[in-house]
């Protein structure tokens, strides 16, 4: 749907004319405008800026550099992904001709993506099209100054590269790109973030970089919802798109990015319907698109504090990091879970700085044909070995164990046996970690106690993950490792009425890698996510219908 996509048919998907039909529909919901040559109709920055359709104008996009980054004539509109999030305006709009236009607010717009589907047909490709396009352009929303080797550089990129959000690297240590930092009036001295060409934050957190943008919201207006999710992998997003689609107030957040650990996959073979196979970070779009499609609210990062029961009857808060409630009468919990570490000396101090938890290209431009090492025995240690193998001079995965078929798909054992520069040490573990600024060699240990020195460009780190609950040990039942009790497995705290997904909390539910006995599958979190919607219709039914038997005092 997109990766494969080249320039060119994503600028025609960019470009397309909206049918005469939608038009029709835009003008019933719209504003009509007469507008003056050199008017701007939004600016950069701008909350609440509309979708503008050309009557009998040119208009022209234009960033905080100056740059043109598109031309709209008449039957054209301005608009693009963000304007569905509420992500303030990357670019400034200009009529450049007198003319008309018609306006029409984003609420509006989000509204008839939900119920029309010729507009959404139109729309969604569209506004898809130009966020890749910006991407690709890498246009500047954000312009991030910092040194290659930087963890909270890598940091950043890795947050812009997850959440669609067009970045552009400006390196000190190269002469052109210097003296274009010098002219912005910075210095490489240290990592700073400039917010579409106007603000500078000097070394800010990623919370501060999505304030700076406009995507801290926290999903609505304080309104109760019927469903909250905490967590905005597979499993979330499943739950989100199906509970939307069938007229939930669903709210989903974040507290990194979109997709989970499975966005951090560079290819994921074995998903039904992608024989050639799909990264999760398209994978992860394809579902944002969809959610917000049916009106889920979509808010990241947005980190969980704590969940408990609301003083109003039937309804459940989840406390954020900000201070903020929301309010709904069903929670899914799908935070899965983090990264598992090595656990061997400084291995904090090489994070983002030649040692990753994900392989994607991001991290593969840093270690081009240079050796790498990847640890672990799973399904996501075999594609990050095979997708490096592509890029990296020599690829060695390292296994505590001694047989990758205990814990690996036999496909992926056969590529990478059949692969010329990966090499497999089963019943090894790295035991340390060289290098200054920069990671620049490990130690492995082999079964017979032989100490190995290697040279690294790279190394990866997939040994599994702990599940994101400690916000919910004073709330649900958990087991021995952390993971979240559902089910028969909840024993005589089991919520009544019995459903698999639910914890001892009725109408709370987990699903996803962070339920424990889970099938930690890519399909299992989507199938699980898609079914819990069903025992969500059955709590709020049974509440209702105890609502409407509730004694009237007159």
């Amino acid at each position: 749907m997109f990766e494969d996509l080249n320039y060119e048919e994503l600028r025609r998907r960019a470009n397309a004319q909206l049918p005469s039909r939608v038009v029709a529909t835009l003008e019933a919901r719209g504003e009509r405008r007469s507008v003056v040559a050199g008017e701007t109709i939004y600016s950069v920055d701008d909350r609440q800026y509309p979708l503008a359709y050309s009557i009998s104008t040119t208009l022209q996009l234009r960033d905080p550099d100056g740059l043109v980054l598109g031309t709209m004539e008449p039957g054209q509109f301005s608009g693009e992904f963000g304007l569905l999030l509420g992500q303030t305006a990357f670019a400034d709009c200009v009529a450049v001709a007198p003319g008309e236009v018609l306006l029409v607010a984003p609420q509006t717009i989000a509204e008839l993506v939900q119920v029309d589907p010729e507009v959404s047909d139109v729309l969604l490709p569209a506004f898809a099209a130009r966020r890749l396009l910006l991407m690709r352009r890498q246009q500047g929303t954000l312009a991030l100054v910092g040194p290659e080797r930087s963890a909270p550089l890598q940091r950043l990129l890795e947050y812009a590269e997850r959440n669609r959000i067009p970045c552009r690297w400006l390196n000190p240590a190269d002469a052109t790109q210097s003296e274009e930092i010098r002219a912005r009036g910075l210095d490489g001295s240290s990592v700073k973030v400039v917010i579409r060409g106007r603000h500078v934050l000097k070394e800010p957190s990623v919370t501060e970089v999505a304030r700076a943008l406009g995507l801290e919201l926290a999903g609505g207006n304080g309104e109760a919802a019927d469903l909250i999710i905490a967590g905005a992998g597979p499993a979330g997003f499943s739950a989100a798109v199906y509970g939307a689609s069938e007229g939930l107030r669903t709210i989903l957040f974040d507290d990194v990015a979109i997709g989970g650990q499975s966005a951090a996959s560079s290819r994921i073979e074995n998903f039904l319907g992608f024989p050639t196979g799909v990264s999760g970070a398209d994978l992860a779009f394809r579902a944002e698109l969809q959610a917000i499609k049916f009106g889920a609210r979509v808010a990241v990062p947005r980190r969980a504090q704590r969940l408990q029961r609301s003083a109003r009857a039937g309804y459940y808060e989840v406390t954020l990091d900000d201070g903020s409630c929301l309010l709904a009468r069903a929670v899914v919990i799908a935070t899965g879970a983090r990264y598992r570490k090595l656990g061997v000396p400084e291995e904090e101090r090489f994070v983002g700085a030649g040692l990753y938890y994900a392989a994607t290209e991001l991290e593969a431009r840093s270690c081009k044909d240079q050796e790498v090492v990847v640890v672990g025995g799973g399904n996501s240690a075999g594609q990050a070995a095979m997708f490096l193998a592509s890029r990296a001079s020599c690829v060695r995965l390292v296994h505590r164990g001694r047989d990758l078929s205990d814990s690996m798909s036999q496909y992926l054992i056969d590529r990478l046996r059949h692969a010329a520069n990966v090499t497999i040490e089963t019943d090894s573990r790295v035991v340390e970690l060289c290098g200054g600024d920069h990671l620049r060699s490990v130690r492995i240990r082999d079964g017979q106690g032989q100490v190995a020195e290697r040279p690294v460009g790279g190394l990866f780190i997939m040994i599994g993950a702990d599940p994101c609950t400690d916000w919910l040990k004073s709330s649900v039942r958990l087991d021995n490792r952390g993971f979240v009790l559902t089910g028969e497995d909840c024993g005589a705290d089991a919520a009544v009425p019995f459903n698999v997904f639910q914890t001892n909390l009725p109408g709370v539910f987990a699903v996803g890698d962070v339920r424990s006995g889970s099938v930690k599958r890519v399909a299992s979190a989507v199938g699980e996510g898609s079914v819990v919607v069903q025992a969500i219709h059955a709590r709020l039914a049974a509440l209702r219908q105890a609502e409407s038997r509730a004694p009237v005092s007159l």
